[in-house]
């Protein structure tokens, strides 16, 4: 038994025309005696009888109508509950780079741990914007947080929260420390504790310094934030990072920023998830929630 044939049949029983029922449905007249024709082989009964050019429910007909009605009822109940109850207690996984995990998405997660206490939330580290798009096009990302410049995306559905401040960093004691503004050129005589490649503003940076021809020897790669800025803070040279993550240092007086006379692309953070996926109550919930907060 297919649900479909007893929503057809419950239509024919009320009209007690196949031709309207037909047109109802936007089925082929043929398709609703096709349907009845299975409900009464299946039932071994008889659910219609014509009488001259009108039809009438059989007393099979009728208690099949009464049935149908209750079996249908019950349907659509449980595609509510089991509905409900997905996304009561489903997976979220989102993706994100360091700097928004640590310093954005705590208060996202407080909020979806509130208001959807069963639901369990997945954070996977992503490398880069490049990685994140990959990923929420293979599936293996629901929503992801990324910095990029401003552009559409192929697959993909993006809201922009926020543009970021990207700044240079040291320690209070570095030589470079106590001038009102510097030259990119002068920076790159200085060691640089740099985020790992692919890292969107650390392109723009390198993209900068490329068209200036310039060249840095002493370049420090480290995959965690914190891990840089110990080592800025322990003097062993700049650093080029999005403020969110110094800013706690700058205002204590442990870190100090420095202006230079070049301009560098700020990116933009964005939310970002797939076109074609399905979006749960609590990923709705979700966006919404980040667009706000940004807003």
């Amino acid at each position: 038994m297919h649900i479909n044939h007893l929503k057809t049949f419950i239509v024919a029983a009320e009209t007690l025309n196949f031709t309207k029922t037909a047109q109802l449905l936007d089925y082929a007249q043929s398709s609703v005696t096709a349907q009845i024709k299975a409900l009464e082989k299946e039932y071994e009964a008889e659910l219609f009888q014509r009488l001259g050019k009108r039809i009438y429910l059989t007393e099979a007909g009728v208690k099949m109508k009464h049935y149908a009605k209750r079996i249908l009822t019950l349907h659509e109940e449980m595609k509510e509950e089991v509905g409900a109850s997905l996304a009561e207690k489903g997976t979220l996984v989102i993706g994100a780079c360091e700097s928004q995990c640590i310093y954005r998405l705590p208060q996202l997660l407080y909020y979806i741990r509130e208001h959807y206490p069963k639901v369990q939330v997945i954070l996977r580290p992503v490398p880069s914007s490049s990685a994140a798009e990959m990923m929420l096009q293979e599936g293996d990302l629901d929503l992801a947080f990324i910095m990029d410049r401003e552009k559409s995306y192929h697959l993909l559905e993006s809201v922009s929260l926020t543009r970021e401040k990207i700044v240079f960093v040291g320690s209070l004691h570095h030589p470079l420390a106590n001038q009102i503004k510097t030259s990119l050129a002068e920076i790159m005589k200085h060691p640089l504790i740099l985020t790992e490649s692919g890292c969107s503003y650390r392109t723009e940076l390198e993209q900068v310094i490329k068209g200036k021809k310039l060249y840095s020897e002493n370049v420090i790669e480290f995959g965690s934030i914190e891990a840089i800025k110990q080592c800025v803070l322990a003097g062993l040279g700049l650093s080029y990072l999005p403020l969110m993550t110094v800013e706690k240092e700058l205002q204590e007086g442990s870190l100090t920023s420095l202006a230079i006379d070049e301009t560098i692309h700020q990116p933009t953070t964005k939310l970002l998830w797939h076109k074609d996926k399905r979006l749960s109550q609590v990923m709705r919930d979700t966006i919404e929630f980040v667009i706000n907060q940004a807003g």
